[in-house]
């Protein structure tokens, strides 16, 4: 089993590794550093403005709580293992545990960080920032790796109480947080070891039969956990096999009587209707405007507030390209009595439509604040890569690559 984990993890990696590097391109980087550097900015503003209060402690235990549900475990398992390797079931734990250890290394590091972004709220709160850092991070990566376990058991058929599960633990983690932050985080890293123990000896130690595997549960987390992270890389670059979820919907088509079922908007109504129902662009579109809104409430800075609405409504288009090629496979569309540039013109014309409404909607995170100077100047920049985006850059890379492949 030890060597089967070997062969399958340097594979996945070599695998992630290729996507990664076509994620992680210069542009989306330069993107990223400035993004994350006006995100620095504006929490370090924000902090100097706190005072300790009763809703601070609750608040960031919640954020901190939220953060403990990133990481599943990465089983890499394989369909055809519910045949091949049936008659090694219960040698097969050996293996998952491996799989447990490697599954913890990507979240401890998301904790880490989360803990180390808690230091200045800690001096907030009149806590040790030194010592209280440290212990708040065991406290999370305790919690995690109990959470990883409670992951792997799911799979088997284990006699364990009720409150043996993750929702539970959420629940115990947002409590050890907050009694921790109103004492002393030591008090939460007590609490969440305590528990970690408990279900170690009670649970993995009394009643964990490694016999009782059920594979196709296993398979199917796998392969769930697999197709959300292509389709992230899918944002990005093409993922072969991999096939765009679609959602019926329909408390979204009031929306689709903004184009007329004429032939002059085919392809106006076809587009917006695949940006409707399909899950990749319109959760992205969604996502991205959320978390733009609330970057720019935390930045009261105008030229930074300019600057990062304007990186967000590229990002924003530069991922809505893809959705320009989606009927490109389609044979029946090359049997549209309309011409050729009514697609291109009606895929623009979404596009501008899209990232106007993103641009306007993303100053609602300081107009929500009263921030009416970094609003204004946020949009004011945000429009303007609209613009430049849909009737200048859009343009260039359509006449690049024909939308019809002959």
């Amino acid at each position: 089993m030890r060597k089967l984990w070997q062969t399958r993890l340097r594979r996945h990696q070599k695998t992630q590794f290729k996507y990664l590097r076509l994620v992680f391109n210069d542009h989306f980087v330069l993107i990223l550093l400035i993004l994350f550097g006006a995100l620095l900015y504006g929490y370090s503003q924000w902090v100097r403005q706190l005072m300790p209060s009763c809703w601070l402690r609750p608040a960031l235990a919640l954020v901190l709580t939220a953060l403990l549900s990133f990481g599943r475990l990465a089983s890499l398992s394989e369909p055809a293992d519910a045949t091949f390797l049936l008659p090694q079931t219960s040698a097969f734990a050996q293996y998952l545990f491996k799989a447990r250890r490697y599954s913890l290394m990507l979240p401890s590091a998301v904790l880490a960080l989360g803990a180390a972004a808690s230091v200045p709220l800690l001096l907030v709160l009149n806590i040790d920032p030194l010592s209280g850092g440290i212990t708040l991070g065991a406290l999370l990566l305790i919690f995690k790796d109990l959470d990883l376990w409670l992951q792997l058991i799911e799979h088997y058929g284990v006699q364990r109480p009720a409150w043996v599960s993750r929702f539970p633990l959420f629940v115990a983690a947002f409590a050890a947080l907050t009694l921790g932050l109103f004492l002393h985080p030591a008090y939460g890293m007590i609490i969440a070891l305590a528990l970690d123990l408990i279900f170690r000896w009670v649970v993995l130690a009394g009643h964990f039969q490694p016999a009782t595997l059920d594979w196709l549960s296993l398979n199917a987390s796998e392969a769930k956990r697999m197709d959300r992270l292509y389709r992230f890389y899918n944002l990005f670059t093409d993922v072969p096999g991999l096939n765009s979820g679609v959602h019926r919907r329909k408390w979204l088509d009031i929306f689709l009587p903004l184009v007329r079922k004429t032939p002059a908007h085919t392809w106006a109504y076809l587009y917006l209707r695949g940006f409707l129902r399909q899950t990749t662009y319109l959760g992205l579109w969604v996502r991205l405007v959320i978390v733009g809104a609330v970057v720019l409430a935390l930045i009261q800075v105008w030229w930074l507030a300019a600057l990062v609405a304007g990186l967000l409504v590229y990002l924003v288009g530069f991922q809505l390209l893809p959705l320009a090629f989606a009927y490109s496979e389609m044979v029946m569309a090359r049997l549209y009595p309309v011409p050729a540039s009514q697609q291109r013109a009606a895929f623009q014309h979404l596009t501008a439509v899209l990232l106007v409404v993103f641009a306007l909607v993303l100053t609602a995170g300081p107009l929500a604040l009263g921030h009416w100077v970094v609003a204004l100047w946020a949009g004011a920049g945000a429009l303007l890569v609209a613009v430049l985006f849909a009737f200048w850059y859009l343009p260039y890379r359509l006449r690049k690559k024909p939308l019809m492949p002959a």
